[in-house]
């Protein structure tokens, strides 16, 4: 039920854990990790944050950014779709997964009460 993978140990119950990492040839390292206020992101927000790490670390090219906001209704330049995998790490905890090779994800509690008892 819970995947326990990458628990950030210093993670409160006010606060979102941002991460970002990449795999490359084999090995995946960390690129980053910041914990802010939750009441400091809106749900939209956050889901635009985490496509702007994405897009930070995989890819610094102008056209990349601009294809990551483009639908999928003319071909060229082809839009650039995002994976987003929604889990939980462990139990009250919340994680939204965005990306593939270069990865990018928020945990945040979402009920107190279960949180790390």
């Amino acid at each position: 039920m819970y995947e326990n993978h990458k628990l950030c140990l210093d993670l409160k119950p006010k606060e979102i854990c941002l991460v970002v990492e990449q795999y490359h040839e084999g090995e995946i390292e960390r690129k980053y990790h910041l914990h802010i206020s939750k009441h400091r992101l809106s749900e939209t927000s956050l889901q635009y944050l985490l496509q702007a790490l994405v897009l930070k670390f995989e890819n610094n090219e102008p056209l990349t950014i601009v294809r990551s906001f483009l639908n999928d209704r003319g071909k060229n330049p082809s839009a650039h779709n995002f994976n987003w995998h929604v889990t939980y790490p462990e139990p009250g905890v919340l994680r939204k997964y965005c990306g593939g090779d270069t990865s990018a994800w928020a945990d945040q509690v979402v009920l107190p009460s279960s949180f790390r008892k």
